[in-house]
C-alpha cells in the first residue's frame, strides 16, 4: 500500500518536473526568437504570434532533431524551387527532403518568404494583423500542415503564452539600436481617407514611406533588415530594387540608409555640391536622388570615375547659356 502510494507520488513529482522543464524551455525559446518574429512581422505583415507559435510547435520548442541539426524551425520541405542545403528526415513519408539553414534566423526569414511568395497563402494577408485565430485557421485551410487540429494547437500556444502581445503595428523608426524603444500604434492601419488597409504591401508603405524633396519615394533601412527583405515586403524583384538604387548584388547596405523604391527623379534645386573626402558618385546619387548615370553625364566623368575631396560636382544639366559658352 505504502509502496504504491510512494510510486504514485514519485510519478506525479517526475511529471511535474518534466512539465516545468518544458515550460522553461518554451519561455527561453520565446525570449530568444520573439524579436526575430517581430522583425519578420514588420517586413511582411505576418503576425509575430503566428510565427512564434509555428516555430514552437514545429520545432518542439527548438528541441526537435530537425531544428537542432538543420536549424529548420518550421518544418519547411525542399519543394522544387529550393536550391539551398538539404537534409532527409522521416515525416509523412520516409526520407523526405527538408531545407537546412546555417542559422535559425535564416529559417525565420525563409518562413516569411515561403508564405509571402506562396500563392495559396495570399488570402491570409487580407486578415487583420491581430487576427491570429484567422491566420491559424487559414494556414490549416491552405494546407501548411496535415494535422486536423493544427489550427487549434497554434491558438492554444498563442493564448497560453500570451504571444499576441507581440502583434502590433509599428510606427517609424523601428529598431535602430538596443537603446531605441519600439513605439506601438494600436488599432488597424488606415489610409489617408481613414479606410482600413489590409494588404501587407500597402501597410508597409503607409508606415515606412518617405519622400525626397524631389518626390522620389524611399524608406529607411532598419537595424537587422536586408535589401532582400525590403524587396519581399514590396513584392518587388530584388534586381529592380537594386537598379533603382544604382546598386549591384555585391553592394553593402547599412542601417539608416535611404532605399529608393522608385527610380530617382533627378530634379534638385541646387546646381552643385562639394565632394567631401572619401565620397563616391553613388553616395552622391543616393543623397540627392539623382541617377548615377546622369551624374556622370553632367560632370563629363568616365564610368567608374570618383570625385576627389573638394571637387565641385554638378547635380543638374548645364543650362543653354553654359553649353553655348563652352562651345565658344
Amino acid at each position: 500500500m505504502l509502496t504504491n502510494r510512494f510510486l504514485n507520488l514519485l510519478i506525479t513529482f517526475l511529471c511535474t518536473c518534466q512539465v516545468s522543464a518544458q515550460t522553461n524551455i518554451r519561455k527561453e525559446y520565446i525570449q530568444e526568437f520573439s524579436q526575430i518574429a517581430v522583425d519578420e512581422m514588420n517586413r511582411s505583415g505576418i503576425p509575430a504570434s503566428i510565427t512564434l507559435a509555428q516555430g514552437i510547435l514545429e520545432s518542439g520548442n527548438g528541441q526537435s532533431e530537425l531544428a537542432r541539426k538543420s536549424n529548420n524551425h518550421f518544418g519547411i520541405k525542399c519543394h522544387g524551387t529550393w536550391e539551398g542545403k538539404k537534409v532527409f528526415h522521416d515525416d509523412d513519408s520516409q526520407g523526405e527532403c527538408f531545407r537546412a539553414y546555417d542559422n535559425p534566423s535564416h529559417s525565420y526569414e525563409d518562413h516569411t518568404d515561403f508564405l509571402v511568395r506562396g500563392s495559396r497563402y495570399e488570402f491570409l494577408f487580407d486578415l487583420e494583423l491581430t487576427d491570429y485565430r484567422g491566420w491559424a485557421k487559414g494556414l490549416k485551410k491552405a494546407g501548411y500542415a496535415t494535422a486536423p487540429d493544427y489550427a487549434d494547437k497554434l491558438i492554444r500556444i498563442i493564448e497560453d503564452e500570451n504571444l499576441h502581445r507581440f502583434d502590433f503595428t509599428l510606427s517609424t523608426p523601428l529598431l535602430v539600436s538596443e537603446d531605441t524603444v519600439v513605439t506601438k500604434v494600436t488599432g488597424p492601419t488606415v489610409n489617408e481617407k481613414g479606410k482600413v488597409v489590409k494588404k501587407s504591401k500597402r501597410k508597409f508603405l503607409i508606415h515606412r514611406l518617405k519622400r525626397h524633396e524631389n518626390t522620389t519615394p524611399y524608406i529607411i533601412l532598419q537595424h537587422g533588415e536586408s535589401i532582400e527583405s525590403v524587396a519581399d515586403s514590396l513584392h518587388m524583384r530584388i534586381a529592380v530594387l537594386l537598379d533603382m538604387n544604382d546598386a549591384g548584388y555585391q553592394t553593402v547596405f547599412h542601417a539608416g540608409e535611404a532605399i529608393y523604391i522608385d527610380y530617382k527623379k533627378g530634379r534638385v534645386k541646387q546646381k552643385f555640391m562639394v565632394a567631401p573626402e572619401g565620397t563616391t558618385m553613388r553616395a552622391i546619387s543616393q543623397q540627392y536622388a539623382v541617377p548615377m548615370e546622369k551624374l556622370y553625364k553632367y560632370n563629363d566623368f568616365k564610368i567608374g570615375q570618383q570625385p576627389y575631396k573638394g571637387e565641385q560636382i554638378r547635380l543638374k544639366p548645364k543650362s543653354i547659356a553654359e553649353r553655348l559658352y563652352r562651345e565658344r
